[in-house]
């Protein structure tokens, strides 16, 4: 008769959630998942929620629509439309105004919902994983904990968590999320230059109606921000500057009504060099294009087409596909519709403007505003509150568990890439631990065509490792 074993999830976002619901766990055996926001299981940072009186509780929004971050939530949102309604009467943006086109049909699956509200489905569907868990005699228990370290004891691990517990585990899964979270402020206090997410409160004290915010990067955390001010503000109140080396926001990926088919490529490989991939890509992009092709039929025609392709098969030279990094994803950026439009109406009132340049230096001046240095062109910007949505820049501000691995060892991080790679089943490189999260940028053989923020990705890759079909 086997041993029961105790199994360990660390992280509360909706990859930890899904390590946690299709564990390989019987009668007899436990399951730990240790987080900060353990009891929320399945949102994490990206799917949070907020306290009712927290004007910007619903102001951020999925960056496509229901149906391609899920089929399974765009019909969640269907059954449970009445109360999503309730909840989002009266808010600021109004988001049900926007949308109105696709509610009046019961076009729900095109609709950009809230992420608080997807969160609302992450949790039920985790709840109902757990739920089978326990009826097959499997314990669970939650530590609401932050876990700071892990060790070798034995055959299995020692998790140390704030506070200095530790618990012994058999085997370990990791799955803390992206790079960490900036905090917004100092040690001498508050100062204007941080992060957006999980800072709100933080925000808000320092947000007066007519400021000008400065975001660093025009990506889909700038047009949180966005939202995040009309929220706060009301719209009246919104000046921004989005700062951005291209120049380029976003673009929406709207689904209209008859849906048109994605686009099916006409490439012909392999290709000996990225560069001489990408040109290929461009190519066919422009194609497209002249023929009337939106990012809605863009992006998912090329990421199907790459699945079926095979990056390995299309590009074979292994350095060559590293050097991919972003490049892909950079032609393939899309953005809240929702936000998007607003931004673009701002802008034409002189509310919200678009600056051109790379970012040299930023630092706090002692009148306690912000001074931002560009190059190309050469200028300086002087703001009272500035927010960094440059997105994960630097691969290696990892959190402090992902750290302690990579430290010791047991992640491999490519120095020209600062990417993580793992194993074909996400094995560390240890017995008995594996890891996910959108650092990682190989598993196994296999380079990732792009960053790993797609929620259905996500999901896929843990259940194949865990044997889920």
């Amino acid at each position: 008769m086997t041993a029961p074993r105790h199994h360990v999830v660390i992280g509360d976002g909706a990859t930890a959630a899904e390590f946690a619901g299709t564990a390989p766990l019987g009668a007899g055996d436990r399951l730990t998942v240790i987080g900060p926001q353990v009891a929320q299981l399945g949102r994490g940072l990206a799917y949070a929620d907020h306290p009712p009186d927290r004007p910007w509780r619903f102001a951020y929004l999925l960056n496509s629509p229901a149906a391609a971050v899920d089929p399974d939530f765009a019909d969640w949102l269907a059954r449970h439309w009445d109360d999503v309604a309730d909840k989002m009467t009266g808010r600021r943006p109004d988001w049900l105004g926007v949308g109105a086109g696709h509610i009046g049909v019961g076009d729900y699956d095109a609709l950009f919902a809230p992420r608080a509200i997807c969160g609302d489905y992450l949790r039920e569907r985790t709840e109902a994983m757990l739920a089978d868990l326990a009826d097959r005699g499997v314990r669970i228990d939650r530590r609401a904990a932050l876990g700071t370290d892990l060790a070798r004891q034995g055959d299995g691990f020692r998790i140390t968590v704030a506070g200095g517990e530790a618990l012994l585990a058999d085997t370990v899964d990791v799955a803390t999320g992206g790079p960490a979270v900036q905090r917004f402020g100092s040690d001498e206090g508050e100062t204007a230059f941080g992060a957006l997410y999980g800072n709100e409160g933080a925000i808000a004290r320092l947000l007066k109606p007519g400021q000008e915010i400065v975001c660093l990067g025009a990506n889909a955390a700038m047009l949180d921000v966005l939202r995040f001010a009309q929220s706060v503000l009301g719209e009246d109140g919104v000046r921004l500057t989005a700062i951005t080396a291209s120049g380029l926001l976003p673009e929406p990926l709207i689904w209209t009504r008859p849906r048109r088919a994605p686009v099916v490529p006409v490439i012909s490989g392999p290709f000996e060099t990225a560069d001489a991939f990408l040109s290929a890509i461009d190519t066919e992009i422009v194609r497209f294009r002249a023929q009337g092709a939106t990012m809605a039929e863009l992006r998912p025609g090329f990421k199907a087409w790459i699945t079926e392709q095979g990056l390995e098969a299309l590009l074979p030279p292994l350095e060559e596909r590293r050097k991919l990094g972003d490049r892909l994803e950079r032609r393939f950026r899309r953005g809240t519709h929702d936000s998007i439009a607003d931004f673009q109406r701002l802008r034409r009132a002189g509310q919200v403007r678009l600056v051109q340049g790379r970012v040299t230096r930023v630092w706090a001046r002692g009148t306690g505003e912000v001074e931002i240095r560009l190059d190309a062109p050469k200028q300086e910007i002087i703001a009272p509150l500035v927010v960094n949505c440059s997105g994960a820049g630097d691969q290696r501000a990892f959190d402090l568990m992902t750290t302690g691995l990579i430290r010791n060892g047991w992640l491999s991080l490519h120095a020209e890439t600062g990417g993580i790679a793992v194993g074909a089943g996400l094995e560390a490189n240890l017995p008995g631990l594996r890891y996910l999260s959108p650092a990682v940028t190989e598993i196994g053989d296999r380079v990732m065509p792009l960053p790993l923020y797609d929620l259905a990705t996500l999901r896929d890759h843990v259940r194949r490792a865990n044997g889920v079909p």
